[in-house]
């Protein structure tokens, strides 16, 4: 009897551990999504997240748990200073969309490309009346930009001084209308979006130069403190699902006059 409880003992306890092991294997890794509203690619509307990076990393997200359990736990809407924060301090935070700069390079784990970039300095029509060539010749110009963006660190190290510090991209156009600065960056894709949602007139607004340093692709990455069992699992998923042109699909559902986009524009 003695031998016979000691064998079911064992065989008890190797259950247990097994059960243990197997829970803690099937445990989804919990992710947490950053970034900042910029439309098409990502916007809050009704409370709940959109757009088609914002749908991209689901589904890549879904996918990569088919290797290695991991899930949502939030999609946060932030300012890009505490975003770049939370990212770099965590493990297992996403955050998208961020231009790809020598600066940043080690900062970050990079995961994929998301989406084209396109910036441009813009100027009210009643603005300065200036022929704008280089980006040096905003000196002595009052110029918004977000704090720890690509674009203040562009600015600040060709010797632009007077930097008028804004939080998100609205706050800039809204700075433009009301001549309390010269020039501001905007995103080409969003440009018509954001200038509808405060009543203005895209013919209010005048394009002076093209910010080709910060012209490229937008990335999806991650900190460097996520480990690299999660990082290759969102890659290898990224990278097939890109393939298989889902994100391109996307992109073309997400056109203005969508039934998703055509809300949004008129929330405000």
């Amino acid at each position: 009897m003695r031998i016979l409880a000691c064998y079911l003992k064992r065989i008890l306890t190797g259950v247990l551990c097994l059960s243990f092991t197997s829970a803690s294997i099937a445990a989804p890794i919990p992710l947490e999504l950053y970034t900042q509203e910029f439309p098409p690619l990502q916007i809050e509307l009704n409370g709940k997240p959109e757009g088609y990076v914002v749908k991209f990393v689901e589904a890549v997200v879904a996918d990569a748990a088919k290797t290695l359990p991991m899930e949502i736990s939030g999609v946060h809407f932030v300012p890009w200073k505490r975003a770049i924060r939370t990212t770099q301090r965590n493990s297992n935070v996403l955050f998208f969309s961020l231009s790809r700069t020598q600066s940043r390079e080690a900062q970050y784990t990079w995961i994929g490309q998301v989406s084209p970039y396109e910036v441009a300095v813009y100027r009210h029509i009643s603005g300065p009346s200036v022929a704008i060539k280089n980006l040096s010749q905003l000196k002595g110009f009052s110029v918004a930009a977000q704090p720890a963006s690509a674009f203040e660190a562009l600015i600040k190290d060709i010797g632009v001084e007077n930097i008028i510090p804004v939080h998100y991209g609205r706050e800039a156009i809204k700075l433009l209308h009301a001549k309390r600065v010269d020039f501001a960056p905007l995103t080409q894709s969003s440009f018509h979006y954001r200038v509808e949602q405060y009543g203005y007139k895209p013919s209010e607004f005048v394009e002076v130069l093209k910010v080709d340093e910060l012209s490229q692709e937008l990335w999806l990455v991650t900190g460097n403190k996520t480990s690299p069992a999660v990082v290759k699992a969102l890659m290898q998923s990224f990278e097939r699902l890109k393939a298989e042109g889902l994100l391109e699909q996307l992109m073309n559902e997400y056109h203005p006059k969508s039934e998703v986009m055509t809300r949004y524009r008129n929330k405000v």
